[in-house]
């Protein structure tokens, strides 16, 4: 797929900011459009009106929106990239999902973390939703990912994967992206050795031999995918390693100065079990670089070159 266009929500603290100009370093990088967008959170107003709406409060706040989102498209529009600011009224999440989807955006990229300036509205909770809802690719920044000493830049990207077929259509797209980047790509397995433990227990059986099975069919999967990306022009690394999946692939990604982390939400695969729902979310949390997380049975067809 081919990045052209991204959505940027804010909540206006100073987190939310502070990953929407991340989100700028890679839009510039992708020479895509962004769509900065804030939403006048509708549950504030009607909370305010002590049983029934309030006017005023949701004036205020649709006002409040719009300064923010107005705010970074300028910043955005003075880096030389194309922007467009948005303004909704709703429940933060829903809106961004679908003004996504209305606008065929390509990507969201959204904080994990944040407090407005009126009171906590989009980043926390609501970046979880977005990643569990949206049709396409998510790009989530930690806090971690946005200190200053670390760039923008994506010159190399992640991809862990279990051998499954969705892992497996997480890491094509994230091999799209590098070509778009020309970034390299490094292929991560982990096992988990405490899980098949767990089963061999309950079965009775465990062997060395299975063991080295399991390596094997690891490491070759990882350098079919490897091959691939070579033909493809990329510059393309292999590595199996045991322990838990989410603290493997944060301190891999930590260790090789990876600027970018591509996992799906949801997988089952040959290698044990490892990119669910519980995987990512600790990824995600505990990134020191960006994760896009897809869900590749509900994408949205992706443009190609």
């Amino acid at each position: 797929m081919r990045i052209q266009t991204v959505l940027i929500p804010t909540d206006g603290s100073d987190r939310s900011t502070a990953a929407a100009r991340r989100g700028f370093d890679l839009a510039a990088a992708l020479d895509a459009s962004v769509h900065v967008i804030s939403v006048a959170d509708s549950s504030l107003a009607t909370g305010a009106g002590y049983g029934g709406d309030s006017p005023s409060i949701r004036k205020r706040l649709r006002e409040t929106a719009t300064e923010r989102a107005t705010s970074l498209r300028d910043e955005a529009t003075q880096r030389g990239i194309e922007a467009t600011a948005v303004t909704r009224e709703g429940i933060p999440a829903k809106e961004i999902v679908t003004y996504s989807d209305d606008e065929e955006i390509d990507a969201i990229i959204i904080g994990t973390a944040g407090r407005g300036g009126v009171a906590r509205t989009v980043i926390g909770s609501v970046a979880d939703n977005v990643v569990r809802t949206a049709s396409i690719p998510v790009i989530t920044i930690t806090p971690a990912s946005t200190r200053a000493e670390r760039t923008g830049d994506v010159n190399a990207i992640l991809l862990p994967t279990d051998g499954s077929e969705a892992a497996t259509a997480v890491a094509a797209l994230g091999v799209e992206l590098a070509v778009q980047l020309n970034a390299s790509v490094h292929f991560l397995s982990v096992i988990d050795h405490r899980r098949s433990s767990a089963l061999s227990r309950i079965l009775g059986t465990r062997s060395t031999a299975e063991d080295d099975e399991l390596r094997e069919r690891a490491v070759d999967h990882l350098e079919a995918l490897a091959s691939d990306a070579r033909d493809r022009g990329l510059e393309a690394h292999v590595r199996v390693k045991d322990g838990d999946p989410a603290e493997e692939i944060v301190q891999y990604a930590d260790s090789e100065a990876l600027d970018l982390i591509a996992l799906g939400t949801e997988g089952l695969g040959g290698f044990e079990r490892f990119l669910v729902g519980s995987v990512a979310t600790a990824v995600i949390r505990t990134a020191p670089v960006p994760v896009l997380t897809t869900r590749p049975t509900n994408g949205r067809e992706a443009t190609t070159d």
